[in-house]
């Protein structure tokens, strides 16, 4: 009896395990995703978009998977692993492949994609949004309501604005940030009120000051570029506002922050205790770090070894091991990287306030 006893137990407590890794969403259905933003989280729209060589498309990205995908990697992307955490078996397509399926959601991402407006060879996050209501009757309002929008955008804001600008003062870095965060809070504001988007899943900004593509170009030895990394600093923290002030306001729209920042810095001051050997400088390229010239025909780039024992591929972009990291944590990571939700509690929040018009 003692014996039959302790096998129900044992069933239990596997079955309990194993509905756990599932998500909970409301519907029983994996939601739908939708991805917006540049290089970090492109999935080959930059191929279907500008004319321009496109790296991401030649050996050695895709390393890992043995063939080029279009993706800033030597592997899959942090949106490709949470795809799957959330039910999604195949990967989600870009929005600009004509033969693209987009019964489980679409990538809008561009690489080069800025919060500002864009230039002719990518897609602003304006643009993005633009096209993603261009097409939400795809979709039902539900459906719509209940997916998940991930968004990693604003990085080529303030490098870009460091290139053009490298002597500006503190009031003008300020004045830069405010612009960025003002045109980043009116398309969130058309994504929720004319898309329909009421799970948002945010990454702010790592440390760009840090990237081993920043560091060789500066010249900044062993050191961070300051100035950058005191703008995207600033901007994060006003981001976590935004999107709280948000909520306050729209009551059925939730979000999950994720502190990339944190977690990327962590691995740059601590690489052995993450697995890492190097984290300042490329698995992918040429120059003092690296950092140049990964994918493209005519530069002789190296390419390391090893990869799982890099934080970057190329000289801006993560590794897969480090993507699938940062997946997992943003999935269902506790509030010291993820909040106020992680993404598997997201999935499982009822939306409220439907019909998806507020205004």
């Amino acid at each position: 009896m003692a014996k039959n006893r302790n096998i129900i137990i044992f069933i239990g407590v596997l079955t309990s395990l194993t509905f756990a890794s599932f998500p909970a969403n409301v519907s029983g259905e994996p939601p739908l995703l939708f991805t917006f933003g540049d290089s970090s989280y492109d999935v080959g729209n930059t191929k279907f978009f500008s004319s321009e060589y496109y790296p991401a498309a030649m050996w050695p990205y895709g390393e890992s998977l043995d063939k080029p995908s279009g993706r800033w990697c030597d592997g899959n992307i942090v949106s490709d692993f949470v795809g799957r955490l959330i039910g999604i078996h195949e990967p989600i397509p870009p929005v600009l492949d004509p033969k693209a399926g987009l019964s489980h959601g679409a990538s809008f991402a561009v690489a080069g994609a800025t919060v500002l407006l864009s230039q002719s060879d990518t897609m602003s996050f304006g643009e993005q949004i633009s096209k993603f209501v261009e097409l939400r009757t795809t979709w039902s309002d539900k459906e719509r309501a209940e997916a998940i929008y991930m968004i990693y955008i604003g990085a080529d804001d303030y490098l870009n604005f460091t290139k053009s600008h490298p002597n500006a003062n503190r009031v003008e870095q300020l004045a830069h940030v405010a612009i960025v965060l003002k045109r980043l809070f009116r398309g969130l504001m058309i994504l929720y009120r004319l898309g329909g988007a009421r799970k948002l899943a945010v990454q702010n900004l790592g440390p760009l000051g840090c990237l081993p593509i920043v560091r060789q170009e500066f010249a900044t030895g062993e050191s961070c570029m300051e100035m950058v990394n005191f703008m995207v600093t600033t901007h994060n923290e006003r981001l976590s506002r935004v999107l709280s002030a948000m909520t306050v306001a729209y009551h059925s729209l939730q979000y999950s922050l994720f502190d990339l920042n944190g977690e990327i810095t962590r691995r740059i001051n601590e690489p052995t205790l993450y697995g890492y050997t190097d984290t300042t400088t490329s698995c992918c390229g040429t120059g003092s770090r690296n950092a140049y010239g990964c994918g493209y025909s005519n530069v002789h780039s190296n390419l390391c070894s090893y990869q799982k024992s890099f934080l970057y591929f190329d000289g801006r972009h993560t590794t897969e091991k480090t993507n699938e990291n940062i997946a997992n944590m943003f999935y269902s990571g506790d509030n010291n990287v993820v909040s106020p939700l992680n993404i598997r509690d997201l999935v499982g929040k009822s939306v409220t306030s439907l019909p998806v018009q507020e205004i």
